[in-house]
């Protein structure tokens, strides 16, 4: 295990201290390789996202000095599509460092008026143009939580409602609870998600609007921060009815 070895296993037999010892040692080892799994994973998704822009912006440089910069028309549309590429890489990074943060370094928890965060965060949606309307029937209003966080579940769920909505169509945020949390489901009426694609729209980079911007890591943001919580999210979509985008929070007050 000192060593970096992987899948070392230890014989966990007896029940005295030098055993008990040894089983916390394999805990550790198979956490650790499950670590490594989750970075290597990572490693190889950030490497395949990040392929596509680079090439594409490599072919565009490599146009535009054999000779395509002569063309005004054709020097405008290339630039475009290194600017174009250059934006969505650094959205890409904004949205991993978001993450990085949320994996590794807890916020702190603190005293919360959820109420007033939600009703700030729908009315900066409707001030940007978007109905959306708020529910509330939970019979109370305060948690603790990280506050920047849940207001960043909030605003990318709505976000990712408005894009795949049609135009003036209505947004429900629902928030409902008891005395051991709360309950919120945001409710588009768009396309919805297919059957097939339901079960990966938390996967980090997994994304149908790559071409209007989408990084395919709000949803998996969303995930981090409400689990980190102890919370849970949950999706419910039917492709042409839209879809509802659920997440629970205890009240750890």
């Amino acid at each position: 295990i000192a060593r970096g070895e992987r899948g070392v296993a230890l014989r966990l037999t007896g029940h005295d201290e030098i055993a008990e010892l040894a089983r916390d040692f394999d805990a550790m080892a198979r956490a650790l390789d499950a670590r490594l799994g989750y970075i290597s994973e990572l490693a190889a998704n950030v490497s395949h996202e990040f392929k596509t822009p680079i090439a594409s912006m490599r072919g565009a440089a490599e146009l535009l000095r054999d000779g395509a910069a002569d063309d005004p028309d054709a020097r405008y549309r290339f630039l475009g599509n290194i600017l174009d590429d250059a934006e969505r890489l650094s959205r890409l990074v904004t949205r991993l460092l978001e993450l990085s943060r949320i994996e590794a370094r807890p916020e702190p928890r603190v005293p919360l008026d959820y109420r007033k965060l939600v009703e700030a965060v729908v009315a900066r949606q409707r001030e940007a143009g978007h109905d959306v309307t708020l529910a509330w029937t939970a019979p109370f209003e305060h948690l603790r939580a990280a506050p920047e966080q849940v207001e960043s579940v909030l605003t990318n769920l709505l976000d990712n409602a408005a894009r795949f909505s049609p135009d003036d169509a209505l947004v429900t945020v629902r928030v409902e609870g008891d005395a051991h949390g709360f309950h919120t489901t945001v409710v588009d009426r768009g396309a919805g998600v297919s059957e097939a694609n339901l079960p990966r729209v938390w996967d980090r980079f997994f994304t149908t609007a790559r071409a209007t911007g989408g990084t395919g890591l709000g949803l998996s943001i969303v995930r981090a921060i409400v689990e980190a919580h102890g919370g849970a999210v949950g999706v419910t979509s039917r492709a042409g009815e839209g879809s509802a985008f659920w997440f629970t929070l205890p009240r750890r007050l």
